[in-house]
């Protein structure tokens, strides 16, 4: 017995001392998101998205990017503060995962009970002071016009087949004989283009059997504008897509440009008759 008793005590110590160094381990609760949806005021344009990433935060700390549909575990006991930014690639590259500047986070209070999963579809709306340029093609007038070496023109089509929404889609048709498509925009707006690393941001949906290159016009000094290429969206295969191309490294480093506009450009290459649609055109910054 006597050699019993000290013992006991020194496992009683050391049972102590392990809650101590490893505490019991919260049992998480989970949220399951399947997927984020936009909400737009008045002249903010469509609520087409391509969100595809969650960036969660509890009570004001990053626990993790998921991409959706997603299982998220919880650790935290009692009420705790959820925010969820809504999450996209940049200008399409699928390892440059960032979240969508423009956009409030959804934001709410949820109770955690340990082992429960509830289910939730956040919203997200639109900062304030956001400044938006949209070119739906639900109005008679285009937005783009043909520079006098394009073959063809951008066109309003009201054929179902061919709109993603509304009444009305843009359509870049090639005849035989046509090579190459250009065409840009006039707009006094985009020279307030903030720089210093602050977001421009550009969205569309495009439908396309060619090559779309989109890219700018900028003007640093007196010999005009300089064209410079941005991205070219490859053939889609009959299949409408969503892309958010992020211009602000390519506008920030032009400090001195008093004026930008934005291009649209299709070269005859990958089909014999080139068809490109889009719809949903929205700059913002």
């Amino acid at each position: 017995m006597k050699h019993f008793l000290p013992f006991l005590i020194l496992s009683m110590i050391l049972t102590q001392s392990c809650k101590v160094f490893n505490p019991d381990e919260i049992v998480p609760s989970y949220i399951y998101i399947n997927d984020i949806r936009v909400k737009a005021g008045a002249n903010e344009g469509t609520t087409s998205d391509n969100l595809i990433d969650a960036w969660v935060y509890v009570d004001g700390n990053l626990i993790g990017t998921f991409e959706l549909p997603s299982k998220i575990p919880i650790h935290a006991e009692g009420s705790y503060n959820l925010q969820i930014f809504a999450g996209i690639k940049k200008s399409g590259l699928t390892n440059v995962r960032i979240q969508h500047d423009f956009f409030n986070p959804f934001d709410t209070t949820v109770v955690s009970v340990a082992n429960q999963l509830d289910s939730i579809t956040p919203t997200v709306t639109y900062e304030a002071n956001t400044t938006m340029w949209i070119e739906d093609f639900e109005d008679p007038g285009i937005k783009f016009s043909a520079l006098s070496y394009s073959d063809t023109v951008i066109e309003i089509t009201p054929v179902a087949s061919q709109v993603f929404e509304g009444n009305g889609s843009g359509k870049i048709e090639f005849a035989p004989s046509h090579l190459f498509f250009e065409s840009r925009t006039n707009e006094t707006s985009f020279n307030s283009f903030p720089r210093g690393g602050r977001p421009v941001y550009m969205e569309l949906d495009y439908n396309t059997n060619e090559v779309l290159t989109i890219g700018i016009y900028h003007n640093n000094s007196s010999t005009g504008l300089t064209k410079e290429e941005y991205i070219n969206l490859f053939p889609t295969n009959g299949e409408w897509k969503k892309t958010y191309l992020v211009l602000t490294d390519v506008v920030s480093i032009q400090t001195a440009a008093t004026e930008f506009e934005i291009y649209l450009e299709v070269q005859k290459d990958h089909s014999s008759q080139p068809l490109v649609l889009i719809d949903n055109l929205k700059v913002m910054f």
